[in-house]
């Protein structure tokens, strides 16, 4: 009896593969025919120049900024930034770590979100592999 529920089972499980195999055919068969591709045009950023640059990691970042590190804002108005003066990456790293933020020991990236005036630091991941 075991048996037979058995051979009724695979019998079901051959009859609907055998229904969607007949629906993928009828989907190829009704397909539209693809278009060709047509050749991108490929634009120069000429008309970005125009734009004032924002500082970057070249030129360092101008304090007064807010400073996001390791899911909070960290308060930096007491570490003797001076307002308008241009900082580096490592000089910032080293003003953190003089103030006993020791993740600023490693290799640090900076990405600076204007809207908010918010430098965010992040520590370079080692993958092994």
């Amino acid at each position: 009896m075991a048996i037979d529920f058995i051979k009724m089972m695979q019998q079901e499980q051959k009859n609907t593969k055998d229904d969607k195999q007949v629906e993928k055919e009828k989907n190829v068969a009704g397909a539209k025919p693809v278009a060709q591709k047509q050749d991108k045009k490929i634009y120069s950023k000429t008309s970005n120049s125009s734009k004032a640059k924002t500082p970057t990691t070249e030129n360092g970042y101008v304090y007064p900024f807010s400073l996001y590190t390791e899911g909070h804002i960290v308060d930096v108005s007491n570490y003797g930034f001076e307002d308008g003066k241009t900082y580096t990456d490592k000089q910032i790293s080293q003003i953190m770590l003089d103030h006993r933020h020791y993740e600023f020991a490693g290799e640090m990236t900076y990405k600076m979100f204007e809207e908010d005036n918010t430098l965010v630091a992040t520590a370079k991941q080692y993958k092994k592999g």
